[in-house]
C-alpha cells in the first residue's frame, strides 16, 4: 500500500503537486484538533506566540525527585556551609513547571523557603493547586517577579535551558542559531547570577549550553564532578554550533564568595 509520505517524495512532479495541499491540509486539521482537545498542548502555542523570547524549554514533562544525586550533593554542601547560620535557605526553582521540582526540594530542605518559577499559565495554576505550606510559593517567571524574591542561596535550572532537545537529535540539527541561539542563554544566566548570594550554588543540569562558556564563568567554580553526561540531546558552543564529539561540563557551580 502507497503511504501518503512515499506520494510526497514520489518523482513524478504531478503527483507531488496534487498531494502537498492535501498533506498541509491534514497538518492543519490536526494541528487544529490538538488545540481543541489538548489543554497542554494550547498553553505551549501561547509561549510560541506571545512569549517567544522569555521562554526556553517549552515542554511541562517533570517528574517528582528527577535528580537525587545532584539534590544530595546541594544539600550536602548548603547545610555544611550554612548551618552556623540562624537563617533559613532561599531556593530558587527556576521553570518549576507543574511543582514537582518544588515538591521534592522541600523533602532536601525541609526548612528552607522555596520559590518556584514558572512562564507557563497552566503549568503555574497546577503549581498553586498543590497543597503545601506557608514557605512555598509559585509565582509568575518575570524579571521583576523573580528579585522581588530574592536574593537566593540556591538557583536550581533543571532541564529548563534547552528548545525542543529530542527533536534536535531526531533532525541532525548542527546549529541552534535560528531556534535557540547561546546568547538567549547567556542573557538569562547574567540575570540570574547577581541574584544569587556568595558561596551560593548555581545549577543548570540537562542544558544545551554551557555556564562556563558565558560572561559570569569567572566568577563560579564547579562543586565536585557533577556533570550531564548522561544526557541524551546534542550539546552547542558558544557559537551556537553542536559539539561533536560531545564534552562534559560541570552542572552544580558554587558563586565565588571574593571575585577580586
Amino acid at each position: 500500500m502507497v503511504t501518503a509520505r512515499q506520494l510526497k517524495h514520489s518523482k513524478h512532479p504531478l503527483v507531488r503537486l496534487a498531494v502537498y495541499p492535501l498533506a498541509k491540509g491534514w497538518r492543519m486539521a490536526h494541528i487544529l484538533k490538538r488545540g481543541m482537545t489538548d489543554p497542554n498542548y494550547r498553553s505551549i502555542i501561547r509561549l510560541r506566540l506571545f512569549n517567544r523570547q522569555q521562554v526556553h524549554q517549552t515542554s511541562s514533562t517533570t517528574l517528582l525527585n528527577r535528580y537525587p544525586i545532584l539534590f544530595h550533593a546541594c544539600r550536602n554542601y548548603l547545610y555544611n556551609h550554612y548551618k552556623a547560620t540562624q537563617e533559613p535557605l532561599n531556593i530558587l526553582s527556576f521553570g518549576c513547571s507543574t511543582g514537582e521540582e518544588v515538591l521534592s526540594l522541600r523533602q532536601y530542605f525541609p526548612n528552607a523557603r522555596i520559590v518556584g518559577a514558572e512562564i507557563n499559565l497552566r503549568s503555574l495554576a497546577i503549581c498553586r493547586s498543590h497543597p503545601v505550606d506557608d514557605k512555598i510559593s509559585f509565582i509568575y517567571s518575570s524579571p521583576e517577579e523573580i528579585q522581588k524574591h530574592g536574593p537566593y542561596d540556591a538557583i536550581f535550572c533543571m532541564a529548563v535551558m534547552q528548545r525542543k532537545p529530542m527533536d534536535t537529535a531526531r533532525k541532525g540539527i548542527r546549529s541552534l542559531k535560528n531556534i535557540y541561539p547561546f546568547e538567549r542563554f547567556q542573557e538569562q544566566i547574567e540575570r540570574l547570577d547577581p541574584l544569587l548570594r556568595p558561596d551560593g550554588l548555581l545549577i543548570v543540569h540537562f542544558s544545551q549550553y554551557n555556564v562556563q562558556d558565558t560572561s559570569i564563568a569567572g566568577r563560579y567554580v564547579p562543586l565536585g564532578n557533577y556533570n550531564q553526561d548522561d544526557y541524551q540531546s546534542p550539546i552547542f558552543d558558544r557559537n551556537s554550533n553542536i559539539i561533536d564529539p560531545p564534552v562534559s561540563w560541570n552542572s552544580i557551580h558554587i558563586k565565588k564568595s571574593s571575585l577580586s
